[in-house]
C-alpha cells in the first residue's frame, strides 16, 4: 500500500455480533481499510452512511425490519463502494441489479476479500483517468479528494466560496439536480480554481470567493463596501476594492 494513501473507511453493517466480528478480524489485515464503524440494524445504517460518509460499506442482506436492500436504496444518492455480505447466495442476481461491486458470501474468505479491495482500488483508479480525460475535451472540472471523484461542469457552478481549510462550490439549480446537493465541499484551493476555470465565465471578486460571470446581474455599495448581487437567489457577494474597476467593466 502506498503509504501517502489514506486508508478507505469501512463500515459494518449485520445484525449478527459474530458476523461482524469475523468480518472485522478480516478487515483489519488489510492496511488498506480503517474500520470507522459497525452497525447491528438497518435504520442505524442509513442514518451513520449519511452522517458519516463511509468509502466502502460491507453490507449484509438478512436484517428485521429494514433490510440490505432497503438500506443500499435509502442511500443510493451517496457516493461509496457497496460489498454484500451474506450467508444466502439467492440474493445475487437482486444484489447487483443495486450498485453494489461485489457479493461476498459467509464465512467470508481472505482470498476473496482481497479480490474485492484490489477491484475497488483498481476501479477508483480507472474513474480518475477517465474523469481527467474529459476534463480535456470539456467545460468541467474534476474534484477528488482520494476518496471521492466527480466532473463538475462550469455552467453548473454559482460560486465558489472559501471556507478555512476547504472550499465551498455552490451549484445551481441544475448543479443540485445533477449531484443531488447544493454544495460541494472541496480541499482545492482558490487560487488553483481560479487557475482552472476560464476567465471568461469566472471572475475572483474577493480573497475568500469566486463567481460566475453569467450569474452576477448588479454591483451596489452599503456602508462604503461592495457586493455583487447574484441572479434568483439575490445574494450579495462581496467584492474587494481592486476588483471593483473590472466588475464593472464586466457588467
Amino acid at each position: 500500500m502506498n503509504k501517502d494513501v489514506a486508508p478507505k473507511r469501512v463500515m459494518i453493517i449485520d445484525d449478527e455480533p459474530a458476523a461482524r466480528s469475523n468480518l472485522r478480524d478480516a478487515i483489519d489485515s488489510f492496511d488498506e481499510l480503517s474500520i470507522i464503524d459497525e452497525i447491528g440494524d438497518g435504520k442505524t445504517a442509513i442514518q451513520a452512511i449519511t452522517e458519516q460518509r463511509p468509502d466502502i460499506v460491507f453490507l449484509d442482506i438478512e436484517m428485521p425490519e429494514i433490510n440490505g436492500f432497503d438500506v443500499a436504496r435509502a442511500t443510493s444518492h451517496l457516493n461509496y463502494q457497496l460489498v454484500f455480505v451474506t450467508a444466502y447466495d439467492q440474493y445475487a442476481l437482486d444484489a447487483f441489479d443495486t450498485n453494489a461491486i461485489d457479493y461476498l458470501l459467509k464465512p467470508v474468505r481472505p482470498s476473496l476479500l482481497e479480490k474485492c479491495i484490489n477491484k475497488i482500488i483498481y476501479q477508483e483508479s480507472l474513474v480518475l483517468e477517465d474523469l481527467k480525460a474529459q476534463k480535456t475535451t470539456s467545460g468541467s472540472l474534476v474534484l477528488s479528494d482520494g476518496n471521492e471523484c466527480r466532473v463538475l461542469e462550469y455552467q453548473n457552478i454559482n460560486y465558489i466560496e472559501g471556507l478555512g481549510r476547504y472550499r465551498r462550490i455552490h451549484l445551481t439549480e441544475a448543479g443540485t439536480e445533477i449531484h443531488r446537493m447544493p454544495t460541494i465541499l472541496s480541499d482545492t484551493t482558490l487560487d488553483e480554481f481560479e487557475s482552472q476555470l476560464p476567465p471568461q465565465n469566472f471572475v475572483r471578486l474577493h480573497r475568500s470567493y469566486i463567481v460566475a460571470i453569467q450569474q452576477i446581474v448588479g454591483l451596489s455599495t452599503e456602508s462604503r463596501r461592495h457586493f455583487a448581487k447574484l441572479k434568483y437567489s439575490g445574494l450579495k457577494i462581496p467584492v474587494s476594492r481592486s476588483k471593483v474597476s473590472e466588475l464593472k467593466a464586466i457588467l
